[in-house]
């Protein structure tokens, strides 16, 4: 009964590790004398009842196998305490007394005018005290979001009430992992950005495993089984990343969101020093730009700080950073070697059939009037990512190139239309020089022969290829949009 008393203090309600940490070193505290005090007591009444008893071999066998019982009780609970007991003790001692520090640090701050509350770093004591204090300042919050390595189960389930009060939905766009998911699932939506992670394991504390908790917490939250059954499965040693299909399957996820939906989170609310440089060195484009230009990139991470702590968006940070250096990475695409230009002329290709595919007028809008934010919607991650490698490969090229007469470019053009003179009409093909003329009607025809003569140009020899590309990319900085 003592046993089960302290049991309950640890699962009681709110979550206080010393409160925890009082009823794990009462259990053991408990038990050892307990166990001791029967050991002793049956080890007694064995050789009281072997003297006593001389004659009688069935009581001299019964007394010696309760001896050896005793002997394997000591052993056993001495084993066991040495696996779980002194764990559990450092473990709580470490959690009530010494802030915790197996978890990470915690940090908190609202964005977009209190609309947005960002949670990063371990769930442990204390940050459900501190988000409720920003939530109460915050009555038009509407969204929490959710970047961590996990932490305290018991935290976790503080949080999901304040979740649940508040009605408020969850947001990851980098990754939210073990007791971080508790929080996550308890969401009104529960939003995921596109190539953010959620990760699932087993609960455990000290060494001891169990699925009870995570397994109950998923199912209330309508949580199909199969999944919460692969959670379960799940070693707490190691980490279950579900695909997008799956999460959406089993209704983990409401909604996938783009990079331009929510603020940009992940660092916190006080970044660490060069916490800004080293997000940026993920991207090769600017670490190209920290070797080819210190100054630049300098200027880079500068801005980005400004941006973040002003609470855009990831897709907005993005698209503004790269407007700073957009005419610089156009002048090194015109630079750069032949096969750099072909491979660009086949991505622009694969881009301008993305966009017409899903909406022809605005594949015409950008043939005619250059790239917008927007219009990376229709990109897949793969050639977003090309995209991404091509003009680090630019930056980093140290082609020699000089103008071409325009009447060799004349010829290359005019052998581009020749051969697509068998796909398409003479009015098809003079809609390309004569845009101002394109009725909606035509918008699909005109992306597509505009994706036929960027085919057309990667299949040109090398250097002739080079030299349109090279020419195109020279004409869009002549202009005063770059476009």
């Amino acid at each position: 009964m003592a046993i089960l008393g302290l049991t309950r203090l640890i699962y009681r309600d709110p979550y206080d590790p010393q409160v925890i940490a009082l009823a794990i070193f009462g259990t053991w505290a408990v038990t050892v004398p307990i166990l001791f005090y029967q050991a002793v007591g049956v080890w007694r009444a064995a050789v009281r009842s072997r003297k006593d008893r001389l004659e009688s071999r069935w009581r001299w066998l019964c007394a010696r196998l309760a001896q050896l019982s005793v002997l394997a009780v000591i052993v056993l609970m001495a084993v066991r305490f040495g696996q779980v007991g002194i764990p559990q003790v450092e473990a709580a001692w470490r959690m009530a007394y010494e802030g915790d520090p197996d978890v990470p640090a915690f940090s908190l701050r609202t964005v977009r005018e209190g609309t947005e509350l960002e949670v990063t770093g371990g769930f442990k004591y204390g940050l459900t005290l501190q988000a409720r204090a920003l939530a109460a300042a915050s009555p038009n919050l509407k969204v929490v979001h959710l970047s961590s390595g996990g932490g305290r189960i018991g935290e976790a389930l503080e949080f999901v009430k304040l979740l649940k009060e508040r009605h408020l939905s969850t947001y990851v766009g980098t990754s939210c992992l073990s007791a971080c998911t508790i929080a996550f699932i308890a969401g009104e939506n529960r939003y995921l950005k596109t190539g953010g992670k959620l990760g699932f394991h087993r609960e455990s504390f000290a060494g001891s495993e169990g699925a009870t908790v995570m397994g109950k917490l998923l199912l209330d939250a309508g949580i199909e089984r199969p999944f919460v059954d692969r959670v379960a499965a799940q070693p707490a040693t190691g980490m279950w990343y579900p695909s997008l299909g799956e999460l959406q399957a089993a209704h983990v996820v409401t909604e996938t969101v783009p990079a331009h939906r929510f603020a940009a989170s992940g660092l916190g609310a006080n970044p660490k020093p060069g916490a800004f440089a080293r997000d940026l060195h993920k991207n090769g484009i600017f670490r190209a730009f920290e070797d080819l230009d210190p100054f630049v990139f300098e200027s880079l991470v500068e801005e980005y700080q400004r941006r973040y702590d002003a609470g855009q968006s990831e897709g907005d940070i993005q698209d503004g950073l790269m407007a700073m250096v957009a005419r610089r990475i156009r002048q090194h695409i015109a630079g750069a070697d032949n096969q750099v230009l072909i491979d660009y002329a086949n991505l622009m290709a694969d881009q301008y059939a993305a966009i017409g595919a899903k909406d022809p007028r605005a594949c015409f809008i950008r043939l005619t009037q250059g790239g917008t934010s927007g219009q990376a919607a229709f990109f897949s991650q793969e050639l977003r990512d090309r995209e991404t490698v091509l003009q680090e490969r630019a930056l980093r090229s140290t082609f020699p190139r000089t103008p071409v007469p325009q009447d060799l470019l004349q010829a290359d053009y005019a052998a581009i239309f020749k051969q697509l003179s068998d796909r398409y009409s003479p009015e098809e093909l003079a809609l390309f020089g004569h845009a101002d003329k394109v009725r909606p009607a035509q918008y699909a025809t005109y992306c597509r022969l505009g994706t036929a003569i960027f085919r057309g140009i990667a299949a040109l020899p090398p250097m002739r290829a080079g030299d349109v590309m090279s020419a195109i990319f020279t004409s869009m900085n002549a202009t005063p949009a770059g476009k």
